[in-house]
């Protein structure tokens, strides 16, 4: 292709990618985290039963929408593979294929509407991913979205915070909100570990909250570091504020997947950044030791009392169990969400996964995340600003660190922890052709005379 060819491309791609009126793909995705993260995870419109979730309920009205703005388009798709729209494809097609070998063999009474409803979730999931991918006209409006990602994260880390100081969930106002209802066990009362409240933020459970603080946090301190504003310290309170939370959340899986995030996204730092990460790390940690005492200690017998950790013990002992569900209908599952809780508890999506969608669906699962990762690894390579360069390696670090959080619990039957993954496996995947299209074109070559 020649080189104007591609500056042409290049301009294609930003402008023109869809409908000039209504509601625009940053709209879609922003209102989406207001409901995903601002509304209670267990608050269902009583009509609706499990269904009825706001953010569902919007999810599924953007699959809608990305249906439309693609019959809407007038410019061509941006060139280069389109990895993690084919993933995502390859698994809808082994869900609805698994869904139907589930009707005509039969099912039992209390799995047919799980059947259901897992099959709407993965179409409202779908619909995210592809206003991500698809959806966002710019580079900047990548941008404007992964900051509010950070702040949305932030907030939620504040929120748990607070309610680890008073003890208290501080959404009891939610009960008055008429024709809904929480569809949640145990919705009233915080978990608690060790004499500590486990804060879970408007999550159902710690580990979903978990999620969302190690999957913001990467995001966070990238667009922290490369902040050239006169606002030097703002971007950095959401950084903050998820540090803290991760650190008195009592969850060894939390601790683990920040650990992982800032290990990834460290090497690309600069070395002032570095060392500062380190001293207010350490700073922080004397700080906690001295106003939550017990804490450090009880965040060193997480690790160091392994053998005879209960929750450890679970999920070793559910590998046996797997294996003789997964061995009943092995290539496509019995049918996602029709392994029920009364069946057992499984704290790690992938077995839970290989049941429901059997190998194929497990392996589809995998790859779209391997395709989310290898995306924002072009984007890395392809973008010319060291923002957008942070910013791709942050979704990498928030890809395998929300990975690792879904081999310790079942994540995707949390309404939270499976919207943030899929949101930021869309926007992983949009980062290939946004990032490359802001980069500008190669200079044409002067002919000689």
């Amino acid at each position: 292709m020649s080189t104007s060819a591609q500056a042409a491309t290049r301009a294609a791609s930003t402008v023109n990618i869809g409908p000039h009126r209504g509601i625009g793909g940053l709209t879609v995705l922003t209102v989406y985290l207001v409901l995903l993260f601002g509304i209670p995870s267990g608050l269902t419109i009583t009509a609706l039963g499990s269904a009825g979730r706001p953010a569902t309920l919007w999810a599924l009205g953007a699959a809608l929408w990305w249906c439309w703005h693609q019959l809407q388009r007038q410019s061509p798709l941006s060139p280069g593979p389109r990895r993690v729209s084919a993933a995502l494809f390859a698994l809808l097609a082994i869900a609805g294929f698994s869904y139907a070998c589930a009707m005509l063999r039969g099912l039992p009474t209390d799995e047919v509407s799980p059947a259901d409803n897992g099959l709407l979730r993965l179409l409202a999931w779908a619909g995210i991913l592809l206003v991500g991918v698809d959806g966002l006209p710019t580079a900047a409006d990548l941008r404007v979205l992964l900051k509010r990602v950070a702040w949305a994260g932030g907030a939620m880390a504040t929120l748990g915070i607070i309610q680890f100081l008073t003890g208290s969930l501080l959404l009891d106002f939610w009960h008055f909100v008429p024709f809904t209802v929480w569809d949640a066990p145990n919705a009233d009362a915080l978990d608690q570990r060790a004499g500590f409240v486990r804060a879970s933020g408007t999550a159902i459970h710690p580990l979903e909250y978990g999620v969302v603080l190690t999957m913001a946090f990467p995001i966070a301190l990238a667009l922290a570091t490369e902040n050239r504003s006169a606002h030097r310290l703002i971007p950095w309170l959401p950084v903050a504020a998820i540090t803290v939370a991760s650190l008195i959340s009592v969850s060894r899986s939390t601790l683990i997947g920040l650990a992982v995030g800032l290990v990834i996204l460290l090497p690309t730092l600069s070395r002032n950044i570095r060392a500062l990460i380190v001293a207010a790390g350490g700073a922080l940690a004397v700080a906690i030791a001295v106003l939550v005492p017990g804490m450090i200690g009880t965040i060193r017998g997480m690790f160091t009392g392994l053998a005879s950790d209960p929750s450890t013990a679970s999920r070793t002992n559910g590998y046996d169990i797997a294996v003789d569900y997964m061995s009943r209908f092995p290539v496509v599952g019995k049918g996602f969400g029709t392994f029920i809780t009364r069946y057992h508890i499984f704290d790690n999506q992938y077995l839970l996964l290989a049941i429901e969608l059997g190998i194929l669906g497990a392996l589809a699962f995998l790859v779209l995340i391997a395709a989310g990762i290898v995306s924002a690894a072009a984007a890395r390579r392809t973008a010319t600003e060291r923002l957008d360069r942070q910013l791709a390696q942050s979704l990498i670090a928030a890809l395998v660190a929300g990975s690792l959080m879904l081999a310790f619990f079942d994540g995707l039957s949390f309404s939270i922890s499976s919207g943030m993954f899929f949101l930021v496996i869309g926007l992983a995947g949009g980062a290939r052709h946004l990032l490359a299209a802001d980069a500008p074109a190669p200079a044409r070559p002067t002919a000689v005379r």
